[in-house]
């Protein structure tokens, strides 16, 4: 199939659902892309089969397979620029036909947190490595693993969709520049001047918006990217960590330094996370003198520190002198607003999805797909929501906008170390199964859910000793707790596991 120009029929997308559907899937639709062509496959969740030949279909030779750590996925942080060289010299040393088809399994956004947090950047790398290899790529999506937004990026990062009834034009793609880089106006200004010439913006009206572009619901996003490639200038973005210690990384890798010459950097860092939780809504600056100065001998007094703060914040957000840091931190009449680039990545918001399309995975018996979102939570999860904001800054009764999401969170993690237990206890592999029953007890040594698993474990081994020893801990953890009463789902447990019943 000849390329066009604009390379439409070399970056491709393929949705699929479920890991075992991918071969079969692919078996029916690449004939669609070239005539019996050589695959190149990059994943590490391909079974070792070949593809078969459906009706209708032309045969295709046995894999070749390349590893997410061969091909650099796997790197900490994450470099496309040493993927797009792996991925050449490989296609390029392997024999292949004279039509080749390399895939790519998208599963890779999920191995590592930086993964997940520059994944955004794919649609530009893909077309990228498209041309440079000289063959169609084909991205394959897993709709059973990949959460709302990146699903989204996906959808518009592709001029074709590939399925097993052919190629489709799809009509909400961007191209990989306005779609990385491009404000919302320049977006929608695409997308209407696609379905009708009349439609596209008066001349000279586009610098009328420049500025614009910010997305009011920046929160929910969760893509940044690393331009790790000259050519790709981008607009920043920040990649914010909050579980553990708050740390913000621009694109270029940087990391934000709190500690501005006469500034406070505790003060600083709440003042930061304190309107990271406000969103949009903000806070007014009376609200953040209580919080920050309560002692303050007058509200006169208070204002001021709070301006100085402010100022020491944006130098902070600012980098090498520039003056976006007052962009970012803007004061709305009496309000501060917090202002984080466009399409910035949370990891709280990534963590809670993956939590949640886990335990449907779960419930649907597809323990595969819930096991890899289980573990990307689980790597999420580096500590409690702000661990290094002082207590008496987080722990506020009064407006409690902390300690409520940090203690839900942290419910929330114990319940992937518990779920992945079970997964592993169902695959006999006791070891795995009590290492994160551990990992929930070392935080929590009265974590009931943990206990319980860990007893449903020991069980499974035929360990009875062991399943008093577990519970006598729970019992003697219990007792260090004045305010934590006796679980007595944690007794229903023991007491079936003893009598030899499943609990």
């Amino acid at each position: 199939m000849a390329e066009e120009p604009d390379g439409r029929t070399t970056n491709l997308a393929m949705f699929v659902s479920g890991i075992g559907q991918q071969s079969q899937s692919l078996a029916g639709a690449l004939q669609h892309v070239a005539d019996r062509p050589e695959v190149l496959v990059i994943s590490d969740h391909w079974p070792q089969v070949r593809l078969q030949r459906g009706r209708g279909t032309k045969r295709a030779d046995t894999l070749k397979l390349m590893s997410f750590r061969d091909a650099g996925f796997l790197e900490t942080p994450i470099s496309f620029k040493t993927i797009l060289q792996r991925v050449t010299a490989w296609v390029e040393s392997v024999e292949r036909r004279e039509h080749s088809v390399l895939i790519v399994d998208m599963s890779w956004t999920l191995a590592t947190n930086s993964a997940a947090a520059n994944f955004e950047t794919w649609t530009e790398i893909a077309e990228r490595l498209a041309e440079t290899i000289g063959c169609p790529l084909i991205s394959l999506y897993n709709r059973n693993l990949m959460i709302d937004e990146q699903l989204l990026t996906a959808l518009r990062g592709h001029p074709q969709i590939l399925t097993e009834t052919g190629l489709h034009e799809n009509p909400h793609w961007l191209p990989a520049k306005l779609l990385t880089r491009g404000t919302l106006r320049q977006q929608v200004d695409y997308w209407l001047n696609a379905l009708s010439p009349d439609l596209a913006p008066p001349l000279g009206e586009g610098e009328i918006h420049a500025a614009e572009g910010a997305d009011p619901m920046w929160l929910l996003r969760k893509t940044a990217e690393e331009p790790a490639i000259g050519a790709f200038e981008a607009r920043d973005r920040w990649k914010i960590r909050c579980f553990g210690r708050l740390r913000i990384y621009r694109n270029d890798g940087s990391q934000i330094i709190w500690d501005t010459p006469g500034g406070a950097t505790r003060k600083t860092k709440t003042l930061f996370a304190y309107l990271l939780q406000k969103g949009g809504e903000g806070a007014s600056a009376d609200e953040l003198t209580d919080l920050l100065w309560p002692e303050a001998e007058t509200a006169e007094a208070g204002r001021n520190r709070l301006y100085h703060t402010v100022r020491y914040l944006r130098t902070a957000l600012s980098q090498d002198g520039d003056k976006q840091g007052a962009t970012y931190l803007i004061r709305d009449s009496s309000r501060y607003v917090l202002v984080p680039p466009d399409k910035s990545w949370l990891d709280i918001s990534t963590f809670e999805q993956l939590c949640r399309q886990s335990i449907t995975h779960m419930k649907a018996g597809a323990l595969d797909e819930a096991m890899i979102c289980l573990q990307a939570a689980d790597r999420l999860y580096t500590g409690d929501l702000f661990a290094d904001i002082p207590p008496e800054y987080a722990d506020d009764n009064e407006r409690d906008w902390c300690w409520s999401k940090r203690y839900w969170l942290r419910e929330m993690f114990f319940k992937v170390q518990r779920n992945a237990a079970s997964i592993y206890r169902q695959r006999q592999d006791y070891s795995a199964a009590l290492a994160h029953c551990q990992k929930a007890l070392n935080i929590d040594p009265v974590c009931e859910i943990a206990h319980e698993e860990a007893m449903r474990v020991f069980a499974a081994q035929g360990r009875p000793e062991a399943i008093d020893r577990q519970y006598k801990l729970y019992l003697g953890s219990l007792s260090h707790f004045d305010d934590r009463p006796k679980s007595a789902a944690v007794k229903a447990t023991y007491d079936a596991l003893k009598a030899g019943k499943q609990a």
